[in-house]
């Protein structure tokens, strides 16, 4: 007489076991594509505040780089002479992309269209085209840069606006996502809109799932109380 009710409570625990299965497999990718979500928008926070983006305008860096080039920077790079560096001008009120020419305590020196650094110069074969520009020398302080666009004869740069401040550096430029990767500012834009709709559907899924979960969970508890109930009667 016993050996039925065993069965019936072997079976019951049987029962139990696969509908939590279930529900922990139902659940757990939800979870699972919450978590990779969470982890993509923070190592895009990360990305972005510490390698900043910046879109090439004008043609003051021809032939080095283009106009419409995307490029990427580090901001904890080492800066050193021909280094590219994105930078805030006070006196533009905008970003400028140029390539370092001096570094703090540097003279530098421009005689008959030639760069001259610390008495020596410099083998500038990045340049678009011969210069053409007025003499002038001056000596940095310990926390100024002078920066030069590679197209001389067409770059506002440190023969006009001055000594750059090191604090005025943004980040060192390291790569060119256009010619490297050919990602434009048109893809750059659609990432963005893909982002704020994937955030939008996790905002969402997220508020909708803390108010339909949790019925869900209440129905499935119901279907398995009728199940176990049942169950006994079958056996019998």
């Amino acid at each position: 007489m016993n050996e039925p009710d065993n069965i019936s409570g072997e079976k019951l625990s049987s029962v139990e076991t696969d509908n939590k299965n279930k529900k922990e497999k139902r659940f757990s990718l939800a979870d699972t594509l919450q978590f990779i979500f969470l982890l993509a928008v923070i190592a895009l926070i990360i990305f972005i505040r510490q390698m900043p983006l910046f879109t090439v305008d004008g043609r003051s860096m021809d032939h080095t780089y283009a106009d419409g080039d995307l490029l990427v920077g580090d901001q904890k790079a080492d800066i050193k002479q021909g280094d590219i560096l994105i930078i805030y001008s006070d006196v533009l009120s905008e970003r400028i992309v140029k390539r370092c020419i001096g570094l703090p305590g540097d003279e530098i020196k421009i005689l008959d269209n030639q760069v001259y650094v610390n008495g020596k110069k410099l083998k500038e074969d990045y340049i678009a085209e011969p210069m053409n520009t007025e003499d002038m020398t001056i000596t940095l302080s310990d926390d100024e840069y002078f920066v030069m666009g590679d197209n001389r004869n067409h770059s506002t740069d440190s023969r006009d606006i001055g000594p750059i401040p090191k604090e005025k550096i943004q980040a060192k430029v390291m790569h060119n996502l256009t010619k490297e990767y050919h990602i434009t500012t048109v893809h750059l834009k659609w990432f963005k809109r893909i982002v704020i709709i994937a955030a939008a559907f996790y905002i969402i899924f997220t508020i909708l799932g803390s108010f339909l979960f949790p019925l869900f969970h209440r129905s499935e508890e119901g279907e398995e109380d009728t199940n176990q109930s049942e169950t006994p009667d079958q056996m019998k």
